[in-house]
């Protein structure tokens, strides 16, 4: 089997060392780009959804107060707190439909409200983990990637359960609406739903994509630069150098080649090796010299 080169030894390392760089350049970039994204969109998350909250909170604080005095039997929508929360969210979006406020659940009043396999997963894991306050992350719809902000819905007034605990004390007005079948059985303390507020990232994900090509195509440009430049120059101080020297001394072992010529490229130690090969060369010579003139000597003795 053949020794492997020196020049073929140098350019397998050149390109083990971009490998490398190629690939964790491209990957940390990848990932602090897509650990930006993510902040970014966790945070308009939270303004959204502070601001959706602060709707309920109106609502429940001077809106339900003034439709209370209404005649009694009468229901107006805007009297609860997750329709108008849910109402002004879509229309500030307006066309922006990945910029949703939801309010699933799993027995919801009106089934605008139902829950989807993804929404029901989210209030089981709720259920399951009463410490667990918010959930958030990035899930794909098919058609785009968007990231989530997702906190439960628990019942912790007993006033709620005036109108949900069983159809015989929910209002005339609201059966009327949204019908017997849904909306009720619940009970104090219980989860039934979660806030979910939604933002895209499709673009933000796809823009970091395209940042990274752009990193990998710069280094690659770099590393062709790099490379043609590193071996041209290995080939001329290097590799030209120590083949003249391994032929040098080659033939200075066999006592032949005395006009070889030495490397005039090279860095200093080079020279200096080429400097020790010309003279062991010359004092081999001399010494073979020698000792023939010596034979011969000996041969022409009576």
């Amino acid at each position: 089997m053949d020794e492997p080169s020196l020049r073929g030894l140098i350019q397998r390392i050149l390109l083990s060392v971009f490998v490398v760089a190629l690939f964790a350049g491209s990957g940390g970039f990848y990932l602090l780009l897509r650990d930006r994204a993510m902040r970014q969109a966790e945070q308009e998350a939270r303004i959204l959804l502070g601001s959706a909250i602060a709707i309920r909170d109106y609502t429940n604080g001077h809106v339900v107060p003034l439709l209370t005095q209404l005649p009694a039997g009468s229901f107006h929508e805007e009297s609860v707190p997750s329709y108008a929360a849910q109402t002004i969210f879509r229309s500030v979006t307006g066309m922006a439909s990945a910029y949703t406020y939801r309010e699933p659940a799993l027995n919801p009043t009106s089934l605008n409200d139902s829950a989807t396999p993804f929404d029901v997963d989210l209030i089981r894991r709720f259920r399951d983990d009463r410490a667990l306050s918010e959930i958030s992350g990035v899930y794909d719809t098919g058609t785009q990637k968007l990231f989530y902000l997702a906190r439960p819905i628990n019942i912790a007034d007993a006033q709620c359960l005036a109108c949900h605990s069983e159809p015989a004390r929910a209002p005339a007005a609201m059966l009327a609406k949204y019908g017997r079948d849904h909306g009720f059985g619940w009970t104090l303390g219980e989860t039934i739903g979660v806030q979910l507020l939604t933002v895209p990232m499709t673009q933000e994900l796809s823009g970091t994509l395209e940042l990274v090509g752009l990193l990998a195509g710069g280094l690659l440009l770099i590393f062709v630069i790099c490379y043609f430049a590193l071996t041209f120059s290995l080939e001329t101080m290097v590799v030209r150098p120590l083949r003249l020297l391994t032929r040098a001394a080659d033939a200075a072992s066999h006592a032949r080649g005395g006009d070889l010529p030495m490397p005039t490229t090279g860095v200093g130690e080079f020279h200096q090796l080429a400097d020790a090969i010309e003279r062991m060369r010359v004092s081999m010579t001399k010494a073979l010299a020698a000792l023939n003139h010596g034979k011969g000597e000996g041969d022409a003795a009576p």
